[in-house]
């Protein structure tokens, strides 16, 4: 399995961190596009999104008008204050909640904000999907990357796919989950199990086959991808088909 790893954005390639021939994992880091402006835009969002003053600021506000929404009361009920001086009070109060509630989702949105600016700056940093090899470098540091271009080339051979093809006489004595034996041509050799993973269902008139695929364990990378090999299945009269391991 080939993966060809690009940008999902156009801009300046800033930096290349693996060469042709390095083993990646995936979700390492591979490449990064020039993110000076995102990497500032994430720190000025965490300072909103952390801070706090604004809600703590109106929450002082709040508890004051609810005090003096308390005292107005109690004067009216002493005959001491007016109608209008509490009621005067109490919207104040109501305004001031209001106003809270407004800095709390203010305190949101900058969380969201910051949620956003952070996938930015992460489009921008280029990872490997997959476990592999590097088998390409195809652009460094300074050049400009479009969506369509590939940064680097990466290859899983662990495990490989192993494709056979078979006469169409043989369709329906091989099924998914079936072992059969793989014998990779010099200088590698030897005998390694492997196991079937696909069976096409559409055949290949011209040739009179169908494919097979293979899952074979690589866990040392003994084996390279590409090399040619034979496939033989566990089955009566069984035909051997050369195959291309990759």
């Amino acid at each position: 399995m080939t993966v060809k790893l690009g940008s999902p954005v156009a801009s300046i390639l800033s930096r290349v961190m693996v060469e042709r021939g390095d083993r990646v994992t995936r979700g390492q880091v591979v490449a990064q596009i020039e993110s000076s402006v995102e990497e500032a835009m994430v720190a000025a969002n965490e300072e909103r999104a952390k801070s706090t003053a604004e809600i703590e600021a109106k929450q002082s506000i709040l508890k004051q008008k609810a005090g003096v929404m308390q005292r107005k009361g109690d004067l009216l009920t002493r005959n001491a204050a007016s109608v209008q001086d509490a009621e005067n009070a109490q919207s104040d109060y109501r305004v001031a909640e209001q106003e809270v509630l407004l800095a709390l989702l203010g305190k949101r949105m900058a969380e969201l904000e910051l949620a956003r600016s952070r996938a930015t700056l992460e489009q921008r940093i280029i990872r490997s999907s997959i476990d592999g090899v590097v088998t390409q470098r195809s652009l460094g540091p300074g050049e400009y990357v479009h969506q369509d271009a590939a940064i680097v080339t990466v290859a899983r051979i662990d495990p490989l796919n192993v494709e056979a093809f078979m006469p169409v006489s043989q369709f329906g004595r091989v099924r998914v989950g079936d072992m059969a034996v793989v014998r990779p041509d010099d200088p590698v050799g030897g005998v390694l199990p492997a196991r079937v993973e696909v069976v096409d269902q559409v055949f290949d008139a011209a040739s009179g086959t169908f494919g097979v695929r293979l899952s074979l364990p690589n866990p040392d990378n003994a084996v390279p991808g590409g090399l040619r090999c034979r496939v033989t299945f566990d089955m009566p009269d069984p035909p051997g088909r050369p195959a291309t391991v990759r």
